[in-house]
């Protein structure tokens, strides 16, 4: 029987019906919340008060769009910092895990512009640092996303400011994230935090769409099983079809993203679409290199690949009614 998630439902229970590879080990998972549990408190011992002294570049976009292949570019290409797979581990504990990583993934594979639905294979590969955001932003269930804005007081700016100024510091220069959870707080996270940069990347709804709905299938055996980031409006789609949810969560999303953007201003936007990242990856990093005040480390490849869904034109089609719908109903 199929069944899509509730409001209330934790991530942690839409994690554990991944299979295959994408399955995570609940042995493994345990162990690393005890360490970072242990690590903690150790952590707080490093730090000190700071400013956040250099740009914060923040990479957004809908799932499937691009973010991983743009947040490579910009952290491999930039004189930046970024965390790698193995500092990821130690969300409680980043200073740590950045030191660590220097140490231990030194030798590592070197980072590649390869990944598996966001998932990069190298040590020295950029991670999403999905936990350091989901414990900061108190992003646990999907009612946390739903209800964001409404509980943006209860958060802990000053402890979030804290550990990103440190880990700033850690690095001596920028900072570069794919930030996707901290979109929901947009805005606030400027105020926040100061020398934000949002680097929004756009791609053909459809082409974005047709390729969630491939990692749905990919992910778990239900269909129906959320994969990604949800919009606030998330209990309109809970209970539709998995063609409907899709098309929901690219509509609703982009418009999110969109006024959200808007209160923020453009002097902290940078858009980019896929195809131009694609074809055009040295000019997008110099434009972000030069809103981010930060040196360009390593020239990038020529070009990537541009890859589009050209033999899905059914499935197209189909989700160009259901947004076309959605657009009509709630533009």
């Amino acid at each position: 029987m199929l069944r899509a998630v509730t409001a209330t439902e934790r991530f942690d229970d839409l994690y554990a019906r991944r299979r295959g590879s994408y399955a995570k080990d609940p042995s493994g998972e345990r162990f690393l919340e005890e360490l970072n549990e242990y690590l903690a408190p150790r952590e707080l011992e490093l730090y000190e008060e700071r400013e956040i002294e250099h740009a914060l570049v923040f990479v957004l976009g809908l799932p499937r769009s691009g973010t991983t292949l743009l947040s490579q570019l910009l952290a491999y290409c930039l004189d930046a910092g970024y965390v790698n797979n193995f500092a990821a581990r130690f969300w409680r504990a980043p200073v740590h895990g950045i030191r660590l990583a220097r140490l231990i993934a030194a030798g590592a594979e070197p980072p590649s512009f390869e990944s598996d639905y966001a998932r990069t294979k190298s040590l020295l590969d950029i991670h999403e640092w999905g936990y350091f955001w989901r414990h900061w932003l108190e992003k646990h269930s999907f009612d946390d996303v739903v209800q964001a804005r409404e509980r943006e007081d209860e958060l802990d700016w000053a402890g979030l400011r804290l550990a990103l100024a440190n880990v700033q510091h850690e690095f001596g220069k920028p900072f570069v994230a794919k930030n996707m959870l901290g979109a929901y707080h947009l805005p606030r996270l400027r105020r926040e935090l100061g020398p934000v940069l949002y680097v929004l990347i756009e791609r053909d709804e459809l082409d974005a769409a047709v390729s969630i709905l491939d990692a749905r299938r990919k992910y778990y055996d239900d269909p129906r099983a959320w994969w990604s980031y949800i919009p606030p409006e998330y209990p309109r789609l809970k209970d539709l079809d998995e063609w409907e949810q899709v098309a929901g969560q690219v509509h609703y999303l982009a418009r999110f993203y969109q006024r959200a953007l808007a209160e923020v201003g453009d002097d902290a936007v940078v858009r980019v679409t896929y195809e131009r990242l694609a074809k055009e990856p040295r000019t997008v990093l110099a434009e972000v290199a030069g809103r981010a005040g930060a040196a360009i480390r390593q020239e990038p490849p020529a070009e990537f690949p541009f890859r589009v869904h050209a033999d899905r034109a059914e499935e197209k089609d189909r989700f160009a009614r259901l947004l076309d719908r959605l657009r009509a109903e709630d533009p």
